[in-house]
């Protein structure tokens, strides 16, 4: 038996005797990921539109971390981090993409790294996922552990609404185990269609151009072809125009207010079912969005536009201090940090090859910590990155190294490497050794064999744009 799995099963001994002498569980878990979501667009953020009244509530009874960042600008990479606790370097599970233009083909996740869900489950949790599918797909690895793993792809309410009803289950027929959902949504990637009413909420009534903002009228746009809707969407853009820039941008906030009423609806459920209080609530995304601020849009950079993601965590009172509550944490955390930190929340072993360090110390405690250094992918075109203090720096293949202070430039508008090469030259030494480090762990784990999306999954995809020229 695996030091680890020991572990759990005296995990699972304590419990047992523990409920001899007084009947205790464990936390349920809820995480809520919201593809595509930039931290800075929430307003318990700063953002001056009111897109996240739901989210900002559940931030006033959890902690909010102001410095979060994913680890790769792309699903697949990003999510497998979230949930297995290591940098996509070790995971390799990667977005789906054209191999040789002919056909869509990618790796799924070792056999040999458990998934959260996986740890969870074996700790007597029930489990279930409702997610969006596409690059959080079940052939890559994603469905490991859940007894359910349902991917209902556009329809989002019908996501949140399957998830709040298979909790409703879990509470009646087996209420004193707790449970873990993962919920994942693809509401405010594009192509951007929020429903009328918060469309037109946020979308100025003046704008005069070609870019459509309705699902069924860009359906129609695109002669009916839903796997077309991303390509009909930004063939209308004009990406000089500013008013084109600001109807973008609207209907992103648009698309956010609806996500946070879809999460309202869910939080609602588990306060109607009494688990309110007895559960560990998690918003976050897997990356950001760019809006030109390094002259693109989508999320193919590794500037902090694309990287930096909200992250909330609400905790019950019986397992961090409600003085906790409404706290705001400064320090630099990473996606990797998340598995372990619930793991400790529900009191839990982290396993030896997690590479994230618990959060719980910081949520805990005002007291200064040491920032965490971290390490950025974006493997299909070898561009990597790595934060450490106030300097980070961007590699892009053979392209060269750019270095930016994002204490003082925390827009990474000026590249610092001429003026600091001492600097540069030592976070390409920290950058190479940690890619070393991370090759090195991965060969510890059996590779996972090589897998192929059905027709269903290809049409998904490409109506968000991942099949054209390398994915969104």
């Amino acid at each position: 038996m695996s030091d680890f799995r020991l572990a759990v099963v005296l995990w699972i001994a304590g419990l047992l005797l523990a409920s001899c002498a007084e009947p205790s569980r464990p936390p349920n878990v809820v995480l809520i990921s919201i593809d595509t979501l930039r931290a800075d667009r929430l307003s318990s953020y700063g953002y001056p539109r009111e897109t996240s009244p739901r989210i900002d509530r559940l931030a006033t009874r959890g902690v909010l971390f102001e410095h979060a960042y994913s680890h790769s600008p792309k699903t697949a990479e990003s999510h497998m981090s979230l949930l297995t606790g290591v940098v996509p370097e070790v995971h390799r599970v990667e977005n789906w993409k054209v191999n040789g233009g002919m056909h869509v083909n990618d790796t799924q996740l070792s056999p040999d790294i458990p998934l959260l869900a996986e740890i969870l489950q074996s700790a007597g949790y029930r489990t279930a996922a409702f997610t969006g599918g596409s690059n959080v797909h079940e052939l890559l690895g994603f469905g490991r552990g859940f007894e359910v793993y349902d991917q209902r792809r556009e329809d989002y309410e019908g996501t949140f609404e399957a998830a709040a009803a298979h909790v409703k289950g879990f509470v009646e027929q087996t209420p004193l185990t707790p449970f873990f959902l993962f919920v994942h949504s693809l509401v405010v990637h594009d192509p951007y269609l929020p429903p009328a009413r918060f469309r037109d909420r946020f979308v100025r009534a003046d704008y005069s151009g070609r870019i459509i903002g309705d699902r069924d009228a860009l359906l129609a746009a695109s002669g009916g072809r839903s796997d077309s809707l991303h390509e009909a969407f930004w063939e209308r853009v004009d990406r000089s125009s500013d008013a084109d820039h600001r109807r973008l941008s609207d209907l992103y906030d648009a698309s956010i207010r609806y996500a946070d009423e879809l999460i309202g609806g869910l939080l609602d459920a588990l306060e109607a079912l009494g688990v309110a209080e007895d559960t560990i609530v998690v918003v976050l995304s897997d990356h950001g969005e760019e809006f030109a601020e390094h002259g693109s849009y989508l999320h193919n950079t590794l500037f902090n536009e694309v990287l930096r993601i909200p992250l909330i965590i609400a905790v019950p009172s019986s397992v961090i201090s409600v003085a906790a509550r409404g706290r705001r944490v400064d320090t630099l955390v990473r996606g990797i940090d998340v598995a372990p930190t619930l793991l400790d929340c529900v009191g839990l072993p982290i396993p030896r090859h997690m590479q994230g360090r618990s959060m719980r110390p910081l949520m805990e405690s005002s007291s200064p910590a040491p920032n965490r250094t971290l390490l950025a992918q974006w493997h299909e075109v070898g561009a990597t990155s790595l934060r450490a203090g106030h300097w980070k720096l961007i590699r892009m293949g053979r392209g060269g190294a750019a270095l930016y202070d994002v204490a003082s430039d925390p827009a990474e508008r000026r590249d610092v490497a001429r003026e600091h090469p001492n600097v540069r030259a030592d976070l390409e030494r920290r950058l190479n050794a940690s890619l070393q480090a991370a090759d090195a762990r991965a060969q510890e784990f059996a590779a996972g064999s090589a897998q192929t999306p059905d027709e269903e999954t290809r049409k998904a995809l490409k109506a968000l744009g991942y099949l054209e020229g390398g994915g969104n």
